[in-house]
């Protein structure tokens, strides 16, 4: 067994998907990835991830946000960390706030910009998982 954090990329850009692999494999994350709504909730049950990241607009009649809170409804999944990862500039036009301070709020662990510096994400889902670690050695 792998002692490296799996991370679940939901995307249903191809390319995408396969950018965001390279840069995580190379971080040193397993990776799975997922291409539609019923994909990622299938996935998401089936390996237990230690993070998903959720694009916004992946298709399938569902956004992003629909799925992620599907995720957390199913009792098997509930506690899964999600990061929505999106090129959105304003994903949710309702509220107020940076995205990173939404997805928060309706109980995600941050917001991810596609457009970032890919090496500042990897640092952001690094931390993510190194707070999940020293939450769990208490």
């Amino acid at each position: 067994m792998s002692d490296k954090k799996l991370v679940l990329v939901v995307d249903d850009e191809a390319v995408f998907r396969e950018i965001m692999t390279v840069q995580l494999e190379a971080g040193g994350f397993g990776v799975a990835t997922a291409s539609t709504p019923q994909e990622a909730l299938q996935k998401t049950e089936q390996l237990n991830p230690d993070l998903v990241l959720m694009d916004i607009h992946i298709g399938g009649g569902e956004t992003g946000t629909d799925v992620a809170l599907e995720i957390r409804q199913n009792e098997k999944t509930k506690n899964t960390r999600i990061a929505f990862l999106s090129n959105m500039k304003d994903p949710w036009p309702g509220f107020v706030g940076d995205n990173s301070t939404v997805a928060k709020e309706i109980g995600m662990v941050d917001f991810l910009s596609k457009t970032d510096d890919p090496q500042v994400n990897l640092e952001k889902i690094k931390k993510i998982l190194a707070v999940e670690t020293e939450a769990n050695k208490v």
